[in-house]
């Protein structure tokens, strides 16, 4: 049984979309690393009606088995077509995002038409470099295949905004629910998850681990907790990684962009 890792890295770069950006823990199976594309455990991403945004810049200390990092939003997402960039585009794909957050029933059925329509009219995201916004300090607490994640926000939160933290691992190993006894039918891309319905997991059959969001303090400001194959938000929670499991899995697989 390969061994679970759970570790503070700051020079892995990341794949696809997210290449560059900040990212929280990484996960690893034995050298396998988990996080892929994903923004690891306990990052941050800002949304809104405007745009997004990320960190690109970061800082890190320890003190007493806490590691912190404190992110610097300094990283703005636009999209462009045809390679301009476009704030209508970006207004209507953040207003898209939103409605399609409401829909979880009918998610798989919207996304079918995207990849085409990305392709045909040339629609791709931009990261602009931009005057800091605000700083999110993360502490994570490891011990063992358990993480405990606390979030310290120093940037303003209009009402219309959505401070995000996120939660995300790589979607080439999730690719099934868990119902805490068996293999189910994996969640949309974005589900809302209420307390009671804690702990939620994704699964892969092979080879065979379970990483799944346990209960903890939410309400407030944090709600809604979002689980699926896109983004999972929380705040102030236990997460639990059972390492020697019969099934594998994470809160969150797939990026949505």
């Amino acid at each position: 049984m390969n061994k679970i890792s759970i570790i503070p890295d700051s020079t892995y770069e990341g794949e696809g979309l997210s290449r560059g950006l900040a990212r929280g823990l990484l996960v690893y199976c034995g050298d396998q690393n988990l996080t892929g594309e994903g923004m690891g455990i306990g990052s941050i991403a800002f949304r809104n009606p405007e745009c997004t945004y990320f960190s690109r810049s970061w800082t890190d200390s320890s003190e007493a088995g806490v590691h912190k990092r404190t992110f610097t939003l300094d990283t703005r997402m636009r999209w462009s077509i045809y390679g301009w960039p476009s704030d209508l585009l970006t207004r209507l794909i953040e207003f898209g995002i939103s409605a399609y957050m409401q829909l979880p029933g009918f998610q798989g059925t919207i996304m079918l038409p995207v990849p085409a329509l990305s392709t045909l009219l040339g629609i791709h995201p931009l990261f602009e470099t931009i005057p800091p916004r605000g700083k999110v300090t993360f502490s994570y607490r490891v011990s063992g295949n358990n993480v405990e994640v606390q979030v310290e926000v120093m940037t303003p939160v209009m009402p219309q905004d959505t401070l995000c933290l996120l939660n995300e691992l790589s979607a080439a190993w999730f690719t099934a629910g868990w119902d805490g006894e068996r293999q189910v039918s994996p969640p949309p891309g974005w589900e809302i998850v209420s307390s009671a319905q804690l702990p939620v997991s994704l699964v892969d059959p092979d080879p065979m681990l379970r990483i799944n969001k346990r209960n903890g303090e939410l309400g407030g400001a944090w709600d809604p907790v979002l689980f699926g194959q896109t983004l999972c938000q929380f705040t102030g929670a236990p997460l639990h990684l059972p390492g020697q499991g019969k099934d594998r899995g994470c809160l969150l697989g797939r990026v949505l962009y």
